[in-house]
């Protein structure tokens, strides 16, 4: 019998009114599979996931985006190659939004059941660590890692709106130099993301042409801007044409190394992290994901 590990996150987005493990064993066992259930410790989920992807056919992650980036770096780092479903039960949920997955958990259960297909999707490694689908500096995103988990899962993404909103508005500027294979930019900035996902920080669209497959890290870099400029990047972003901005620059690239002044917290796939200087790369096709066929 093939066998599954389900690492889960009780700290993950709302609360739900029942507990949703016997739902998860149902269909893994009327699929074939002998399932496990883990409770991720506070140290986070990539152990586990570490010590059971060479074990296991199948890990399903249920939780949010810090929980899916701790079990791709779990699996990567182990060398094993099992499958990975995602149970979104986040709050933003920007991984699940990109694979185009249910975001109601009950029918990201009922719909483990349905055919599948896979996406060999692209890993992100920054100093020797892995991250899921995200890299962001400044306090627009540093402000993210900010929102306590009661605001969470009370007030679900208005709470990251909110948040990043009021950021970006009393955001102070840092010097970053950004070196690609192809080019250098130097400049004072507000924010810099470097992501593979569409969906980042509640803007479902802030990277449209991005997708976890396509072998590429797509990043942003916002230029010191006035109050103005700074409301025309936000409708923008929610448009989806945040590149468009006389201020934003938007490259794409395979690896890249990042130095800035100031900044003591980076974002990483939602959690805060200390940060220094970035060497970051893509790891190409490194996480087979199982999803719906018509999830995309």
């Amino acid at each position: 019998m093939k066998k599954a590990v389900v690492i889960l996150n009780k700290k993950s987005g709302r609360k739900k009114k029942h507990p949703v493990e016997y739902q998860i064993i149902e269909q893994l066992t009327g699929l074939g599979y002998e399932a496990e259930i883990l409770y991720t410790p506070s140290t986070g989920a990539r152990t586990l996931a570490l010590q059971n992807a060479k074990e296991c056919d199948l890990i399903v992650s249920v939780g949010g985006d810090g929980t899916i980036g701790e079990i791709i770096g779990g699996i990567t780092e182990s060398g094993g190659n099992p499958l990975l479903t995602i149970l979104p039960a986040g709050t933003v949920n920007d991984y699940a939004r990109t694979l185009g997955l249910p975001l109601d958990f009950e029918e990201a259960v009922e719909a483990l059941s349905r055919p599948q297909k896979i996406v060999e999707a692209d890993a992100v490694e920054y100093n020797g660590k892995y991250a899921g689908y995200l890299i962001a500096l400044g306090d627009f995103m540093e402000s993210f890692t900010r929102v306590r988990s009661e605001t969470k899962n009370r007030y679900g993404t208005l709470a990251y709106l909110y948040k990043g909103i009021r950021g970006l508005m009393s955001m102070k500027p840092y010097d970053i130099k950004i070196e690609t294979e192809e080019e250098q930019i130097t400049a004072s900035s507000l924010a810099t993301i470097v992501a593979n996902a569409s969906s980042v920080g509640s803007f479902s669209r802030l990277l449209p042409d991005a997708a976890l497959d396509d072998g590429a890290l797509h990043v942003l870099n916002i230029k010191d801007s006035n109050t103005k400029d700074i409301l025309e990047i936000i409708w923008l972003a929610m448009k989806g044409r945040i590149a468009e901005h006389k201020n934003v620059r938007y490259i794409k690239s395979r690896q890249l190394k990042i130095t800035a002044d100031r900044l003591e917290v980076m974002n990483v796939d939602g959690d805060a992290h200390p940060f220094g200087p970035l060497g970051i790369k893509l790891v190409p096709g490194r996480i087979r994901i199982s999803i719906p066929e018509k999830s995309r």
